[in-house]
């Protein structure tokens, strides 16, 4: 290996510019901030709450502070490989492992859930994602499953609708706490 490129690959001062920022990774967050983008101009349509519901804070502002995080996250994204550098580690020595179909099973079994918040309603949702993501997981004990499968979705629902005072749809079966 030339010394140039060993230098590189060690940050030493052979080091070009274009090892500073990660392509993939810049891509990336190019497509993160237009989306950022794309759904704060979607909540510049939010309706505005009566007096009667008010709560001293605007319908978009919860959204609005998410996605400003998520874009300030994905700004770090281009140097991440710096960082993990320092520590020894590479992105693309972790890269280059396929992924594991079990994640391509969550990301389905969560959208199909996501997908049914308005038949099912949020209470159901909360308990059909604690009780089956465990067992796709692996998790056989039931003893554990089922308790949380029930108290988590009960003290979130608890707390939303009646600390926080939001609304959640209640969907075919009409289960609701307000």
């Amino acid at each position: 290996m030339s010394r140039s490129r060993q230098k590189a690959e060690n940050g030493g001062e052979g080091e070009q510019a274009s090892s500073f920022i990660d392509r993939a990774d810049l891509g990336l967050t190019i497509i993160i901030l237009i989306a950022c983008g794309l759904l704060y101009w979607v909540t510049t349509g939010f309706d505005q709450v009566s007096d009667l519901f008010a709560q001293d804070v605007p319908p978009e502002f919860f959204p609005r502070l998410l996605l400003w995080i998520i874009a300030i996250l994905a700004l770090a994204l281009p140097f991440e490989h710096l960082f993990l550098r320092k520590k020894g580690k590479s992105l693309n020595q972790e890269r280059a492992q396929p992924i594991k179909p079990i994640t391509t099973m969550t990301a389905a079994l969560l959208f199909a859930v996501v997908a049914s918040i308005a038949w099912l309603g949020t209470a159901l949702s909360m308990f059909a994602v604690c009780l089956a993501l465990p067992l796709l997981w692996g998790e056989r004990r039931f003893k554990v499953i089922v308790p949380y499968a029930i108290i988590t979705p009960l003290a979130v629902t608890l707390l939303f609708s009646y600390v926080l005072g939001v609304h959640f749809e209640p969907g075919i079966f009409g289960i609701t706490l307000r």
